[in-house]
């Protein structure tokens, strides 16, 4: 199935953009309501998002674009063409949650920013987690989503042109990485 895309306003989106429990908001609203069946509606319904301001890679001027990789149709959303599935030669994108977490000894999870030394070893590394062989990486520098002392995310943009993908490579459609909830993970082709 196509993509598809949902635009709003972008003075009407705004609120929204200030925290990625608002984005979440504002990417789920269109989807089918579950009456309560699920906690978990977009891993539930197998869909990714990705959130593109106007000057970003799917954004259009004076809009925020919401894209989404759904195995069902969204109301009041557009088709867009693209491919089904990603393969050799392709350049890709994906914005991704850049953290690293490790577990103390009283079983509390830790996070922090994947550095900017180790930032191409540990996108490889993902790459490679899920499939891709990759060369051409570029690696943008990271940057803080959300507030201090509420849900925030350290994410980084990557750039790669694929080399090679195991049989078993679900990534196009099933995502890179953590926080795919809030609209992170997911490959557009270039």
């Amino acid at each position: 199935m196509p993509d598809q895309v949902i635009t709003h306003a972008l003075a009407d989106a705004l609120p929204s953009l200030g925290s990625p429990d608002g984005v979440h908001r504002l990417a789920m609203s269109p989807l089918p309501d579950l009456a309560g069946a699920s906690r978990a509606i977009r891993a539930d319904l197998g869909i990714l998002y990705r959130v593109s301001l106007p000057t970003e890679h799917g954004g259009q001027s004076g809009k925020v674009a919401i894209r989404y990789r759904a195995p069902l149709t969204i109301t009041g959303a557009v088709a867009v063409e693209g491919p089904e599935d990603l393969a050799v030669g392709q350049r890709f994108t994906v914005r991704l949650v850049a953290e690293k977490r490790h577990e103390d000894s009283g079983g509390r999870t830790h996070a922090r920013p994947v550095r900017d030394e180790e930032a191409e070893s540990w996108c490889q590394a993902l790459l490679h987690r899920h499939g891709i062989k990759a060369d051409d990486l570029v690696v943008s520098p990271r940057w803080k989503v959300g507030r201090p002392g509420a849900r925030s995310f350290t994410v980084r943009d990557l750039t790669a042109t694929v080399t090679g993908l195991t049989a078993d490579c679900t990534a196009f459609t099933r995502g890179l990485g953590r926080g795919k909830s809030f609209g992170y993970g997911m490959p557009l082709v270039l």
